[in-house]
């Protein structure tokens, strides 16, 4: 069985996706041959650059104009000239995808990027390219552009976004509600206090984790600051690949009492959420998924417009984390938490009951099921 699981890299979450799938795979079918790709590598160079690039410059920089976008373009039209403009230009673009797809011949094509579906949709009106297609949602909401009618399975985060997709026009059949598939370290059985006890941190003490997803020095820092304003605490702060933003919090000042230990690009981030009692985060839909998973209370800082809003608005609806706006916002609300553990235990259990750990496994196992048919 060929299996070929096809990501892109606009935002790290849909290869991510795809990992946590490649690794399912890998769990229950060791004998298969799963390759994953990103889409984008098999476009121009430059097109990959424009296209991953303006993304990330966006929601760095512009979040308001991103959301703009967003939210203009999060309509379901008839084909038009623009469309078939698209469809030209994605035909000179991805020949190299669809020689390398062709070469393959997947028995089962999964894509966690709307791209996949819209390269080959004038293919497959035309009777080619009919490799079985599945296609994963990636987060809380479903933009336009997810809406794939010639897909055969879409695997969505939660019922709402299967209605989403019914009202417009997916078939219910096709939709399944598996949530949205992260890696098996958060099916482990972690140890907290030996992991507590590892990192040199105190037991009695609430444990933050400060996750950047890709915010900025300033940002990171004041986060940082502000989860070590109020009484003792004990602060994991992880700084990615961004090697000036860890040199950066490593000169933050920690009060007596106090403990802030900063990680750079870590592989075991599930084992530093099972030793924390509350994530300071953004709102991607992995890092969504993941924090639910491990039962870990959210405080969402400024959203981007868009998908991460919506993010958001799932957490909160969920009784799962609570949203700021700032750092005056942050602060309070983080002290306001801190003091009242059970609400917070609250927001723990909520957490757990909307998360979906298994969702790759659930995947896997549905895809399987089908071609066993």
């Amino acid at each position: 069985m060929k299996v070929l699981l096809v990501s892109a890299s606009a935002g790290a979450g849909h290869a991510r996706a795809a990992s946590a799938l490649e690794e399912a795979f890998a769990v229950a079918h060791p004998d298969w041959n799963v390759k994953h790709i990103d889409i984008l590598d098999y476009a121009g160079k430059a097109y990959k650059k424009a296209y991953a690039g303006s993304f990330l410059q966006m929601v760095n920089h512009a979040p308001a104009l991103w959301g703009a976008l967003y939210e203009s373009s999060d309509v379901v039209k008839a084909e038009r000239k623009r469309d078939r403009f698209i469809q030209f230009f994605d035909k000179l673009q991805f020949a190299g995808f669809r020689e390398y797809l062709r070469d393959f011949g997947p028995d089962l094509l999964v894509s966690t990027h709307f791209l996949t579906g819209q390269v080959l949709a004038p293919y497959r009106k035309k009777g080619r390219d009919t490799y079985p297609l599945a296609v994963v949602v990636t987060d809380f909401d479903v933009h336009a552009f997810w809406v794939q009618p010639l897909a055969d399975r879409f695997f969505v985060a939660s019922e709402e976004v299967k209605f989403i997709l019914a009202a417009r026009g997916i078939p219910q059949e096709k939709v399944q509600v598996s949530g949205i598939p992260i890696s098996q370290q958060f099916l482990a059985p972690w140890d907290r206090g030996q992991i507590r006890r590892d990192l040199g941190l105190s037991e009695e003490l609430p444990a933050i984790l400060v996750m950047s997803g890709g915010a900025g020095v300033g940002a990171m820092r004041e986060a940082v600051e502000a989860a070590l304003e109020g009484p003792p605490v004990s602060v994991l702060a992880i700084s990615g690949k961004n090697a000036a933003l860890k040199a950066d919090l490593e000169t933050v000042k920690v009060p007596p009492g106090s403990r802030l230990v900063v990680f750079g690009f870590v592989t075991d981030i599930a084992r530093l959420m099972a030793a924390s009692d509350l994530a300071i985060t953004k709102s991607g839909g992995l890092t969504t998924s993941e924090c639910l998973a491990m039962g870990l209370p959210m405080l969402v800082r400024d959203p981007i417009p868009g998908q991460e809003e919506r993010n958001a608005d799932y957490v909160v609806e969920a009784g799962a984390g609570v949203r700021v706006n700032g750092p005056h916002s942050l602060r309070f609300k983080l002290q306001r938490l801190l003091s009242n553990p059970e609400r917070l235990a609250a927001m723990k259990a909520a957490a757990r009951e909307a998360s979906h750990p298994a969702a790759a496994n659930t995947i896997v196992a549905a895809l399987a099921s089908e071609k066993a048919r």
